[in-house]
């Protein structure tokens, strides 16, 4: 048997491990049933509208996350919210069956068996990325598949496992532009450590990066025919100019921390820095991809405000050489660390289920973000009732974020478009202007906001007229009414910063 078989059939070691097949068994189940009664997010809509549009690129991301969004509906033909989840689902299992090998073979087992730990009581980890639709679901198994080929380079001397690095990069950065950091990493390390500065010399090393760039050259194609829109969008978020505040830098490590459990993240960074101070050739190779997503983007909220899950990829490096350190713990200074996180998890998580399903925490339509998904189908649904919807109407809002829970309950039956100058998102592709021309707009506003259609699209119809609003119930109690407007015949364009 050859070095490459023994590779691939370690890969299924997971299998043979009872423990292990526990822990994903259960959390898989956990995690069925929270997809199923917890309403999509606004985000994940959108990405589920995404997915009735497959293309190489997207306004805000790159391709697979529509991919992910959409394999459930692919595979069961139907529309829900566990067939919108099932492929983040499924990803998460994959990234938590590369992250017990990277640490198996790493360490031991034991460490091994830490690791799954870490990913199924950590919220962001297990419900964040292992249950809802986002661009990290796919990037958090490329992350690892990277690390996973430069591991085997490591471990057997050959600089072929660079091609496989190339292939995992390329699909990365289709998953998530931050992928970038991967390069970023490995660069470091060739440059850093000087039993990594050999492969320069390596052909493998720049083919792997070749195959990278053709992996990903259909979304640069793309955005050469879009402006670019998509690349100025999301370096436009990362590079905005502001003032130095401290106030933002405190927020976003303590966003960071809330979203891992304030003693895990202090764990995670002791991790890392006991990998700093032991400076062992076998793990420090992976500092880079630990300290480059976690620095960067912490400093980086130190001048405006960040979305927290983006340094979140440099944790599962951490995870990784936290484990090793883990295994020389006193057994109960590990109980304590599982137990209390997955405690602190299973408590929220089953409160937000239990929330989504009944509303007992009255939380009010301004607070409740679960009532954020909720009641659109119904108000597809009155309005088909209705005989409001043909071929010569469209629906509207005025925000993307609404726009995409509304288009997702369309299932693309009807046109649905963002009257927003500024932050359309993809729906200015998806319902360019001219063809909405001459047709009947139906205005759909949450009643979280408060905005008014007559003062804001006036000039554009030739009429508006309100409708009588759609009452939404939750386990029997009212929760909210939809407002409706029926604006009639679209006279001209409304101006948007891009599209068609």
């Amino acid at each position: 048997m050859n070095k490459l078989d023994r590779v691939v059939l370690s890969f299924f070691e997971i299998f043979k491990d009872r423990v292990a097949l526990l822990i994903l068994g259960i959390g898989f189940i956990v995690r069925i049933i929270a997809s199923i009664f917890v309403t999509p997010s606004i985000d994940e809509a959108y990405y589920g509208v995404c997915s009735f549009y497959p293309a190489w690129g997207f306004f805000d991301h790159p391709p697979i996350v529509a991919v992910t969004a959409g394999f459930g509906r692919l595979v069961s033909g139907s529309f829900s919210t566990l067939s919108l989840r099932f492929g983040a689902i499924l990803l998460f299992i994959i990234s938590a069956i590369l992250m017990y090998y990277i640490v198996r073979s790493l360490f031991n087992r034991k460490a091994a068996i830490f690791s799954l730990l870490f990913l199924h009581t950590i919220p962001y980890f297990f419900v964040g990325m292992g249950a809802f639709v986002i661009p990290d679901n796919a990037l958090g198994v490329f992350w690892l598949l990277f690390i996973v080929t430069l591991l085997k380079v490591h471990q057997t001397q050959k600089g072929m496992w660079f091609l496989l690095s190339g292939v995992s990069l390329g699909f990365a950065m289709l998953s998530k532009y931050h992928a970038i950091l991967l390069l970023g990493s490995i660069g470091f390390c060739l440059i850093a450590f000087e039993e990594w500065r050999r492969y320069w010399k390596s052909p493998f090393l720049y083919i792997g990066l070749i195959l990278a760039g053709l992996i990903f050259l259909p979304n640069i194609l793309w955005n050469a025919q879009h402006n670019w829109v998509s690349y100025a969008y999301q370096f436009g978020k990362g590079v905005s100019r502001h003032s130095l505040s401290f106030t933002n830098f405190y927020q976003g490590v303590l966003v960071q921390a809330a979203y891992l459990l304030p003693w895990i993240m202090i764990i995670l960074i002791m991790g890392i820095i006991k990998t700093i101070d032991k400076n062992d050739k076998k793990t420090r190779w992976l500092l880079p991809f630990a300290l480059l997503p976690i620095g960067i983007f912490t400093l980086i909220g130190a001048t405006q405000q960040i979305l927290p899950h983006w340094p979140m990829p440099g944790y599962l490096a951490a995870i990784i050489l936290t484990c090793g350190w883990m295994v020389h713990w006193k057994k109960p200074e590990v109980k304590w660390t599982f137990w209390s996180t997955g405690i602190v998890t299973a408590v929220l998580l089953v409160m937000i289920v239990i929330h989504s399903i009944t509303g007992f925490l009255n939380l009010g339509v301004q607070l409740d973000l679960t009532l954020e998904g909720y009641g659109w189908d119904k108000v597809i649904g009155e309005l088909e009732h209705r005989d409001l919807l043909n071929e010569n109407t469209f629906l509207f809002t005025h925000k993307y974020i609404t726009g995409g829970e509304l288009g997702y309950a369309v299932r693309k039956k009807y046109p649905v478009a963002v009257f927003d100058k500024r932050s359309a998102h993809h729906f200015a592709y998806w319902a360019p202007m001219d063809s909405l021309m001459g047709k009947d707009g139906i205005f759909v506003m949450h009643p979280r906001y408060t905005t008014s259609p007559e003062q804001r699209y006036s000039e554009y119809f030739e009429e508006i007229v309100p409708l009588k609003g759609v009452m939404i119930y939750r386990n029997g109690k009212y929760e909210m009414t939809y407002n409706l407007w029926l604006c009639k015949n679209l006279q001209k364009p409304y101006p948007l910063e891009y599209g068609k």
